[in-house]
Protein backbone atom coordinates (compact mmCIF):
# COMPACT_ATOMS: atom_id res chain seq x y z
CA UNK A 1 0.00 0.00 0.00
CA UNK A 2 1.09 3.92 -0.48
CA UNK A 3 2.05 5.19 2.90
CA UNK A 4 -0.39 7.87 2.50
CA UNK A 5 -3.22 5.25 1.59
CA UNK A 6 -3.23 3.39 5.14
CA UNK A 7 -6.44 4.27 7.59
CA UNK A 8 -6.62 3.55 10.73
CA UNK A 9 -9.58 0.99 9.55
CA UNK A 10 -6.30 -0.88 7.87
CA UNK A 11 -4.59 -1.17 11.14
CA UNK A 12 -7.55 -2.59 12.67
CA UNK A 13 -7.81 -5.05 10.08
CA UNK A 14 -4.01 -6.11 10.73
CA UNK A 15 -4.72 -6.64 14.07
CA UNK A 16 -7.90 -8.32 14.07
CA UNK A 17 -5.97 -10.89 11.41
CA UNK A 18 -2.80 -11.57 13.41
CA UNK A 19 -5.42 -12.39 16.81
CA UNK A 20 -7.23 -14.68 14.42
CA UNK A 21 -3.86 -16.56 13.37
CA UNK A 22 -3.04 -16.72 17.32
CA UNK A 23 0.46 -16.97 16.36
CA UNK A 24 1.80 -13.54 18.30
CA UNK A 25 0.48 -12.75 21.44
CA UNK A 26 -1.43 -9.19 21.86
CA UNK A 27 2.41 -8.00 23.48
CA UNK A 28 4.13 -9.04 20.39
CA UNK A 29 1.40 -7.96 18.12
CA UNK A 30 1.28 -4.26 20.38
CA UNK A 31 5.03 -4.13 19.22
CA UNK A 32 4.63 -4.60 15.18
CA UNK A 33 1.59 -1.66 15.83
CA UNK A 34 4.54 0.57 17.75
CA UNK A 35 7.15 0.21 15.04
CA UNK A 36 4.39 0.51 12.30
CA UNK A 37 3.87 3.99 13.89
CA UNK A 38 7.19 4.91 14.18
CA UNK A 39 7.88 4.61 10.31
CA UNK A 40 4.31 6.40 9.59
CA UNK A 41 6.09 9.40 11.85
CA UNK A 42 9.44 9.35 9.99
CA UNK A 43 6.84 9.13 6.47
CA UNK A 44 4.95 12.38 8.52
CA UNK A 45 8.42 14.24 9.00
CA UNK A 46 9.49 13.74 5.01
CA UNK A 47 6.06 15.04 3.93
CA UNK A 48 4.67 11.89 3.33
CA UNK A 49 1.52 12.00 5.62
CA UNK A 50 -0.43 14.46 7.97
CA UNK A 51 1.66 14.60 11.19
CA UNK A 52 -1.66 14.79 12.78
CA UNK A 53 -3.35 11.83 11.51
CA UNK A 54 -0.91 8.77 11.80
CA UNK A 55 -2.99 5.77 11.58
CA UNK A 56 -1.22 3.61 14.08
CA UNK A 57 -1.23 5.91 16.77
CA UNK A 58 -3.97 5.80 19.45
CA UNK A 59 -4.80 3.55 22.37
CA UNK A 60 -7.91 2.09 19.81
CA UNK A 61 -5.11 0.67 17.64
CA UNK A 62 -3.57 -1.81 20.28
CA UNK A 63 -4.14 -5.26 21.58
CA UNK A 64 -5.46 -5.52 25.44
CA UNK A 65 -1.93 -6.14 27.19
CA UNK A 66 -1.52 -9.33 29.20
CA UNK A 67 1.55 -9.76 31.94
CA UNK A 68 2.67 -13.14 31.56
CA UNK A 69 3.18 -15.19 34.20
CA UNK A 70 7.09 -16.18 35.13
CA UNK A 71 7.55 -19.34 36.61
CA UNK A 72 9.01 -19.16 39.94
CA UNK A 73 10.67 -21.41 42.87
CA UNK A 74 9.20 -20.20 46.16
CA UNK A 75 11.72 -19.75 49.12
CA UNK A 76 10.56 -22.82 50.56
CA UNK A 77 11.43 -24.78 47.74
CA UNK A 78 14.92 -23.73 47.94
CA UNK A 79 16.42 -26.68 50.56
CA UNK A 80 15.07 -29.54 48.33
CA UNK A 81 16.28 -27.69 45.01
CA UNK A 82 20.11 -27.27 46.56
CA UNK A 83 19.96 -30.65 47.88
CA UNK A 84 18.91 -32.32 44.94
CA UNK A 85 21.73 -30.12 42.68
CA UNK A 86 24.72 -32.70 42.98
CA UNK A 87 27.75 -31.28 41.30
CA UNK A 88 25.59 -28.02 39.82
CA UNK A 89 24.80 -26.91 43.38
CA UNK A 90 27.38 -24.24 43.78
CA UNK A 91 26.30 -22.61 40.71
CA UNK A 92 22.89 -22.55 41.93
CA UNK A 93 23.73 -22.00 45.03
CA UNK A 94 25.31 -19.01 43.74
CA UNK A 95 22.56 -17.26 41.42
CA UNK A 96 20.56 -18.11 44.26
CA UNK A 97 22.30 -16.54 47.36
CA UNK A 98 23.86 -13.46 45.60
CA UNK A 99 21.03 -12.88 42.52
CA UNK A 100 23.72 -13.50 39.49
CA UNK A 101 22.10 -13.92 36.02
CA UNK A 102 23.51 -17.63 34.51
CA UNK A 103 25.57 -16.20 32.21
CA UNK A 104 26.96 -13.47 35.12
CA UNK A 105 27.61 -16.62 37.02
CA UNK A 106 29.59 -19.16 34.52
CA UNK A 107 31.68 -15.94 33.46
CA UNK A 108 32.84 -16.20 37.18
CA UNK A 109 37.38 -17.18 37.48
CA UNK A 110 38.57 -17.79 40.87
CA UNK A 111 39.87 -13.75 41.05
CA UNK A 112 36.76 -12.85 40.89
CA UNK A 113 35.47 -13.99 44.80
CA UNK A 114 37.39 -12.59 47.67
CA UNK A 115 35.98 -15.63 50.51
CA UNK A 116 37.54 -13.43 53.29
CA UNK A 117 35.30 -10.86 52.79
CA UNK A 118 32.23 -12.35 50.82
CA UNK A 119 31.98 -10.32 47.88
CA UNK A 120 31.73 -11.77 44.55
CA UNK A 121 32.90 -9.20 41.95
CA UNK A 122 30.65 -9.39 38.53
CA UNK A 123 33.00 -7.67 35.90
CA UNK A 124 31.26 -9.35 32.76
CA UNK A 125 27.39 -8.09 32.17
CA UNK A 126 24.84 -7.61 30.12
CA UNK A 127 24.55 -3.74 31.10
CA UNK A 128 26.96 -1.33 32.55
CA UNK A 129 24.95 -1.25 35.87
CA UNK A 130 25.30 -5.07 36.00
CA UNK A 131 28.93 -4.98 36.64
CA UNK A 132 29.58 -4.91 40.00
CA UNK A 133 29.89 -6.23 43.85
CA UNK A 134 28.08 -8.40 45.64
CA UNK A 135 27.59 -9.27 49.38
CA UNK A 136 27.97 -13.26 49.59
CA UNK A 137 25.50 -14.55 52.63
CA UNK A 138 27.78 -16.73 55.34
CA UNK A 139 26.16 -20.17 54.10
CA UNK A 140 27.04 -19.45 50.01
CA UNK A 141 31.07 -18.21 51.29
CA UNK A 142 30.72 -22.05 53.22
CA UNK A 143 29.31 -23.67 49.58
CA UNK A 144 31.89 -21.73 47.78
CA UNK A 145 34.75 -22.59 50.06
CA UNK A 146 34.06 -26.03 50.26
CA UNK A 147 33.66 -26.12 46.06
CA UNK A 148 37.12 -24.20 45.97
CA UNK A 149 38.73 -26.86 48.56
CA UNK A 150 37.47 -29.93 46.26
CA UNK A 151 38.59 -28.36 42.69
CA UNK A 152 41.59 -27.52 44.32
CA UNK A 153 41.93 -24.29 41.77
CA UNK A 154 43.33 -21.03 42.27
CA UNK A 155 42.59 -19.33 38.66
CA UNK A 156 40.38 -20.29 35.78
CA UNK A 157 36.51 -20.59 36.12
CA UNK A 158 34.45 -20.85 39.31
CA UNK A 159 32.44 -23.20 37.47
CA UNK A 160 33.58 -25.91 35.01
CA UNK A 161 32.15 -28.40 32.92
CA UNK A 162 32.67 -31.83 33.22
CA UNK A 163 36.00 -31.54 31.13
CA UNK A 164 37.54 -28.78 32.76
CA UNK A 165 36.20 -25.83 30.47
CA UNK A 166 34.03 -23.33 31.55
CA UNK A 167 30.45 -23.77 32.09
CA UNK A 168 27.91 -22.74 29.64
CA UNK A 169 24.47 -20.90 30.31
CA UNK A 170 22.49 -23.72 27.90
CA UNK A 171 24.20 -26.39 29.62
CA UNK A 172 22.67 -24.93 33.14
CA UNK A 173 19.73 -24.80 32.63
CA UNK A 174 19.35 -28.81 31.03
CA UNK A 175 21.14 -29.63 34.32
CA UNK A 176 18.60 -27.56 36.45
CA UNK A 177 15.91 -29.72 34.53
CA UNK A 178 17.44 -32.17 36.15
CA UNK A 179 17.65 -30.94 39.56
CA UNK A 180 14.00 -29.69 39.70
CA UNK A 181 12.38 -33.78 38.83
CA UNK A 182 14.81 -35.08 41.94
CA UNK A 183 13.63 -31.90 44.17
CA UNK A 184 9.81 -32.42 43.41
CA UNK A 185 10.01 -36.13 44.72
CA UNK A 186 11.43 -34.43 47.51
CA UNK A 187 8.64 -31.84 47.95
CA UNK A 188 5.89 -34.28 47.29
CA UNK A 189 7.10 -36.09 50.29
CA UNK A 190 7.04 -33.32 52.88
CA UNK A 191 3.59 -32.10 50.69
CA UNK A 192 5.16 -29.17 49.00
CA UNK A 193 3.88 -27.90 45.61
CA UNK A 194 6.37 -29.17 43.14
CA UNK A 195 8.72 -26.36 41.17
CA UNK A 196 7.46 -26.24 37.60
CA UNK A 197 9.54 -27.53 34.74
CA UNK A 198 9.32 -23.87 32.96
CA UNK A 199 11.12 -22.20 35.71
CA UNK A 200 14.65 -21.00 34.25
CA UNK A 201 18.15 -20.40 36.11
CA UNK A 202 16.78 -16.41 35.80
CA UNK A 203 13.81 -17.40 38.05
CA UNK A 204 16.71 -18.02 40.67
CA UNK A 205 16.85 -14.09 40.31
CA UNK A 206 13.22 -13.43 41.65
CA UNK A 207 13.86 -15.82 44.28
CA UNK A 208 17.25 -13.75 45.58
CA UNK A 209 14.88 -10.59 45.55
CA UNK A 210 11.88 -12.52 47.65
CA UNK A 211 14.80 -13.67 50.02
CA UNK A 212 16.38 -10.72 50.47
CA UNK A 213 13.18 -8.62 51.07
CA UNK A 214 11.76 -11.72 53.62
CA UNK A 215 14.41 -10.84 55.63
CA UNK A 216 14.16 -6.91 55.56
CA UNK A 217 16.89 -5.91 52.92
CA UNK A 218 16.11 -2.76 51.32
CA UNK A 219 14.57 -2.30 48.07
CA UNK A 220 17.39 0.25 46.32
CA UNK A 221 20.14 -2.17 47.90
CA UNK A 222 18.85 -5.57 46.42
CA UNK A 223 18.29 -3.70 43.17
CA UNK A 224 22.17 -2.60 43.29
CA UNK A 225 22.91 -6.33 44.01
CA UNK A 226 21.04 -7.57 40.91
CA UNK A 227 22.16 -4.84 38.82
CA UNK A 228 19.22 -2.70 38.02
CA UNK A 229 19.45 1.02 37.50
CA UNK A 230 15.81 1.43 38.84
CA UNK A 231 14.16 -0.81 41.96
CA UNK A 232 11.09 -1.30 39.79
CA UNK A 233 11.44 -4.67 39.47
CA UNK A 234 12.43 -5.10 43.06
CA UNK A 235 9.33 -3.32 43.96
CA UNK A 236 7.04 -5.75 42.64
CA UNK A 237 8.63 -8.67 44.29
CA UNK A 238 8.63 -6.59 47.80
CA UNK A 239 4.56 -6.25 48.91
CA UNK A 240 4.14 -10.43 48.00
CA UNK A 241 7.28 -11.30 49.59
CA UNK A 242 7.23 -9.35 53.09
CA UNK A 243 3.40 -10.57 53.47
CA UNK A 244 4.11 -14.31 52.17
CA UNK A 245 5.23 -15.89 55.45
CA UNK A 246 1.98 -14.78 57.69
CA UNK A 247 -0.24 -17.34 55.66
CA UNK A 248 2.58 -20.09 55.83
CA UNK A 249 1.71 -23.41 58.29
CA UNK A 250 3.46 -26.91 59.00
CA UNK A 251 5.83 -28.31 56.34
CA UNK A 252 5.99 -25.37 54.03
CA UNK A 253 6.77 -22.35 57.03
CA UNK A 254 9.43 -24.99 58.27
CA UNK A 255 11.42 -25.01 54.81
CA UNK A 256 10.72 -21.37 54.16
CA UNK A 257 12.24 -20.56 57.24
CA UNK A 258 15.39 -22.71 56.63
CA UNK A 259 15.74 -20.58 53.13
CA UNK A 260 15.54 -17.80 55.06
CA UNK A 261 18.62 -18.96 57.76
CA UNK A 262 20.83 -19.79 54.41
CA UNK A 263 20.48 -16.42 52.98
CA UNK A 264 21.01 -14.93 56.08
CA UNK A 265 24.00 -12.38 56.53
CA UNK A 266 25.38 -13.70 59.69
CA UNK A 267 27.52 -16.18 60.13
CA UNK A 268 25.72 -17.52 63.49
CA UNK A 269 22.58 -17.94 61.74
CA UNK A 270 24.29 -19.35 59.04
CA UNK A 271 25.48 -22.26 61.69
CA UNK A 272 22.23 -22.56 62.95
CA UNK A 273 20.58 -23.22 59.44
CA UNK A 274 22.49 -26.32 59.18
CA UNK A 275 21.93 -27.29 62.46
CA UNK A 276 18.53 -27.70 61.76
CA UNK A 277 18.82 -28.15 58.28
CA UNK A 278 20.19 -31.98 59.53
CA UNK A 279 18.42 -32.55 62.31
CA UNK A 280 14.76 -32.13 59.88
CA UNK A 281 16.64 -34.64 57.16
CA UNK A 282 16.88 -36.75 59.86
CA UNK A 283 13.25 -36.65 60.30
CA UNK A 284 11.81 -36.11 56.75
CA UNK A 285 11.81 -38.20 53.67
CA UNK A 286 13.51 -38.17 50.91
CA UNK A 287 16.83 -36.89 49.95
CA UNK A 288 19.11 -35.11 53.60
CA UNK A 289 19.73 -31.37 52.70
CA UNK A 290 23.74 -31.94 53.95
CA UNK A 291 26.15 -29.71 55.83
CA UNK A 292 28.03 -27.87 53.76
CA UNK A 293 30.73 -26.68 56.08
CA UNK A 294 34.08 -26.28 54.41
CA UNK A 295 36.04 -29.15 54.05
CA UNK A 296 39.35 -27.38 55.02
CA UNK A 297 39.74 -24.14 57.47
CA UNK A 298 37.88 -20.89 56.31
CA UNK A 299 39.76 -19.38 52.98
CA UNK A 300 41.08 -16.17 53.83
CA UNK A 301 43.21 -15.64 50.96
CA UNK A 302 41.40 -12.68 47.87
CA UNK A 303 41.30 -15.25 45.24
Amino acid sequence: MQLGAITAEDVDRYKAAKLREGVLGPNQINKSLGLLAQILDAAADYGYLDPARNPARGPRRRVKRTNPSRPAIEPEQLPSLLAAADRLRPILATMAGGGLRVGEACALDWPDLNLATGTISVGRAKTEAGVRQVDAPAALREELSEHKARTRRLDGPVFPNRNGGRQTPSNAQRRLKTAIRRANRRLSALGLGPIGQAVSPHSLRRLYASLRFALGDDPVYVAQQLGHTEPAFSMKVYARAVRRRERLTGSTLREFDRALQWAAMGSQTAKDADQESNATAAQSPGMAWTSRKPATSPDSSAG
